[in-house]
């Protein structure tokens, strides 16, 4: 037999619901917030327009083959 103890809850589960909800609603809304912050930083927009136009001009590189070089 183990010596293991286990500490257990019962909730309703209309109150479980509620829980699994506002986790829901706290992701959406902390990541709405995150793109805002972010939308504010001028040094992350000018990261992402750089990005974006060496996307655009071609200046990729494969996934696969930077992870094999990192490696």
């Amino acid at each position: 037999m183990s010596n293991k103890t286990t500490n257990t809850i019962t909730l309703p589960k209309k109150l479980f619901d509620s829980l699994i909800e506002a986790q829901k609603n706290w992701e959406r809304v902390s990541n709405e917030l995150e793109d805002f912050l972010l939308s504010l930083d001028k040094r992350f927009i000018r990261k992402m327009k750089k990005a974006r136009k060496e996307h655009l001009s071609g200046k990729t590189r494969d996934l696969m083959k930077l992870k094999q070089e990192l490696e």
